[in-house]
Formats: structure tokens, C-alpha cells, sequence
């Protein structure tokens, strides 16, 4: 029990391969980070139980935090969440409730007794000479939010706040100063298994896709091109980068007469002759981390080794695959207005080759996400030292941290 108001917050981020932690606190009017912390989650107890597999890295991610007086918010994987908005005439509070309500029972593919149901007002549209209120509705399972909650239970810890992963991109990207007024930014932040997509406009959180591709991706890729275990080709990869904070620009465009002629949607939200919609599941997605990979070979066999940005190019045409299908269903299906930046957060998305990848496919200017490099003032660097080897995969744990901040 506190005795006491929370004078600091911590953002922890819980993944299947590490957990990233950051506490804040106000110095001067400003937020700081106060402290930095990560610990990998160990691969053969994940797999045993990954509920104390993640506890027992969270316990070590936290380890130097001071606890008094701090409040803890954590998050749920926003593939496990429903997300939509919905938009609702004004009306009262009761109202409304009342209206999301129904709107949750007719759009959300669980029972309603199966879920925890939260929203918060976004923005005023106008529709039709209509003012219309704009609403954030979120919906996860109970399941879902006892297994989170039981992980930090199981670290001696207690979250005062249970967020969404991709919605603390807007947090961490409205507390580091990234954002413009008058443009739509697309907030992209790579995992292990999954990448969340977070389309942001003037500020106001707007769609979120989740796709299954994360950075298993690019280690089954080098395994296989090199014929060595997934715990070394994770060390190739992560080495074939370093961190770089300067925007990416897209290339110059072709003169008009010679751009290609744009797909148009078919009806019914389908793309061309073939049908379907833009954000349906792609035919050829690769397998998971448990698919067989190749044997070492011995040193009598040696193997032509490619290079590994020439090896990571079939698994990034991929992402950009599904980064434009996104990106094409958000500008032409909601019509919405075109993305004009782009932010990549995560654990490889300091790769030079995954980034000049995507702003030469989507001309588009292509940024590394660097809370170090930001509004954000920074503590003693033995305290925050993890943040500043690799500062891009930090950006979920900055969002809640400031979430947490913004409810002190």
C-alpha cells in the first residue's frame, strides 16, 4: 500500500525475446529518465513457462530502480487487443457510454462478457454537416490482462496502469517531441514476432495494424544463409548495424510521365481483378522461429558466404509488402492523408540496410527513433547507459513511462 502520491513512474515492456524498463520523474517542469534498464528473456525457460521466463527478466530489468514511491504501468501486446474508432454523435456521458457500448457488442469478436472494455474521446469530426465525436474504444480479453498482470505479480510487482503497446508509440513520440502539427506520421515499431503500425495525424492516435513479422524474420534468413545456430545469426545481425539518429530521406521521384499506373481499389475494398481486401494475409509468409533450420556445416564444407544485407533482402521485401498494404488502406480506404513520415522504433531498427530498405520502396523519409536524442532529459549515464547503447527499442517503455507520468 502507498502511504504517499508517486513521485516517479516506470514503463516496463514485457517481449517474448527482453524486457525494457524506464522510470521517470519531473525535474524543472521537465521529464526525466531517471533510469534505464534491460535484461533478455532466457529462451529455453520461455519455452517451459513464459510466465516466469518474463517475470524473472522483468525482476532483473527493474532491479536498480528505486521502488519507493513509484508508480508502475505496463502493457498488452497489441496483437492480443481489439482497437477500433468508432464515431458517435455528441451527446451526454451516459449517452455515449451507452452507445459504445452497442457499438462493442456489434463490432468486437468476443463476447462482452469475455472482455475488458475501455475508450477515451479523440477528436471532433465533422461528417455529413455533422459534429461527431471521435472515439478510442479498446477491448481485451480477461485472459489476456490476468497473464500480464500475473508476470508482474510473480517480479513482486504491481501495475497501477495496464496499457496497449502500439498506443505508448504516441506517448513516447508526443514526449520525445516528435511530432508535427499538421502531418500524419507513421509510428513503426519492430519486435521479435510481431510489428505494430501506428498511423498518427496532427498528434491523435488515428489507425494501428499489427502484422506477423518481426525481427525473427532477418535471424532465420542469416541462419539459413550461413548455416549457423539462431543465436549466432542473431549476433550477425545485430552487428551489421550501428545506431544512426538522421532521417533517411526517399529518393527524388521519376518525372510524372513515368510513374507507373496506381492500383485502384476493386469493390467491395478489394485491390484489382483479384480480389480481397488490402490488409488480407499475404500466401507466402514465412514460418516461425521453431521451423528446421539447416545443420552447421563442418570445415571440409565450406560455404559461400553472402553478404548480410544481400541475405536480409527477401525478409524486408516483405516488411515493405505489408508496410505499403497498410499504408494503402490507410490513404485510400479511410481516406485519410498521405503518411509523411515515418518512425522506426524496436530492436533492429538501428540496421542502416532495414531503413534505406523502406524509404527507397515507399519514398518515403524514414527516421530512427532516439528518445536519447529528444525533449526528454537524461540521467547520469551509468543509470541510463542502457538506453543509449540501443535507443530505438526503448520507445514502448518511454510511451508508458510517460503515460505514467501524465496520471502523477
Amino acid at each position: 500500500m502507498l502511504f504517499s502520491k508517486p513521485t516517479k513512474s516506470i514503463g516496463v515492456d514485457i517481449g517474448s525475446h527482453s524486457v525494457k524498463a524506464v522510470q521517470m520523474t519531473r525535474y524543472g517542469g521537465r521529464i526525466k529518465v531517471d533510469g534505464a534498464g534491460f535484461a533478455l528473456v532466457d529462451r529455453n525457460q520461455f519455452n517451459l513457462d513464459p510466465v516466469i521466463a518474463q517475470a524473472s527478466a522483468l525482476r532483473e530489468a527493474v532491479r536498480s530502480f528505486p521502488m519507493a514511491n513509484s508508480l508502475v504501468v505496463g502493457a498488452l501486446p497489441g496483437q492480443t487487443v481489439v482497437i477500433r474508432y468508432p464515431r458517435f454523435p455528441e451527446t451526454t456521458d451516459a449517452a455515449l457510454a451507452d452507445s459504445i457500448e452497442r457499438e462493442a457488442g456489434q463490432n468486437i469478436p468476443y463476447e462482452r462478457s469475455e472482455v475488458f472494455l475501455d475508450w477515451t474521446p479523440l477528436d471532433r469530426v465533422t461528417e455529413a454537416n455533422k459534429t461527431m465525436l471521435k472515439v478510442l474504444l479498446v477491448a481485451a480479453r480477461y485472459e489476456v490482462v490476468e497473464t500480464r498482470v500475473q508476470i508482474a505479480h510473480e517480479a513482486e510487482l504491481s501495475y497501477a496502469v495496464l496499457g496497449v503497446d502500439s498506443l505508448a508509440l504516441a506517448d513516447a513520440a508526443e514526449a520525445c517531441d516528435f511530432l508535427r502539427v499538421g502531418e500524419t506520421v507513421a509510428l513503426i515499431n519492430i519486435g521479435q514476432t510481431t510489428t505494430s503500425i501506428h498511423f498518427v495525424k496532427d498528434g491523435i492516435s488515428n489507425f494501428i495494424r499489427d502484422i506477423s513479422w518481426g525481427s525473427r524474420e532477418l535471424i532465420q534468413a542469416i541462419a539459413k544463409a550461413r548455416r549457423v545456430e539462431l543465436s549466432e545469426a542473431e549476433r550477425l545481425l545485430i552487428e551489421s548495424g550501428h545506431p544512426v539518429s538522421a532521417p533517411l530521406e526517399p529518393p527524388p521521384l521519376p518525372p510524372e510521365d513515368e510513374l507507373p499506373e496506381a492500383e485502384h481499389p476493386a469493390p467491395g475494398g478489394g485491390l484489382g481483378p483479384l480480389g480481397g481486401s488490402l490488409l488480407d494475409p499475404l500466401e507466402d509468409e514465412l514460418g516461425g522461429l521453431d521451423a528446421p533450420m539447416a545443420k552447421p556445416v563442418s570445415a571440409a564444407q565450406p560455404v559461400q558466404e553472402k553478404d548480410v544485407a544481400e541475405v536480409l533482402g527477401t525478409p524486408l521485401a516483405r516488411l515493405v509488402s505489408e508496410i505499403r498494404r497498410s499504408f494503402d488502406y490507410y490513404e485510400q480506404q479511410l481516406y485519410e492523408h498521405p503518411v509523411d513520415r515515418l518512425i522506426v522504433s524496436g530492436g533492429v531498427a538501428h540496421l542502416p540496410v532495414l531503413r534505406e530498405t523502406v524509404a527507397d520502396e515507399l519514398a518515403v523519409s524514414v527516421e530512427l527513433a532516439d528518445p536519447t536524442h529528444s525533449a526528454l532529459m537524461l540521467g547520469p549515464e551509468h543509470s541510463v547507459g542502457k538506453m543509449l547503447e540501443q535507443p530505438a527499442q526503448f520507445m514502448v517503455a518511454v510511451g508508458l513511462a510517460a503515460r505514467g507520468m501524465a496520471e502523477l
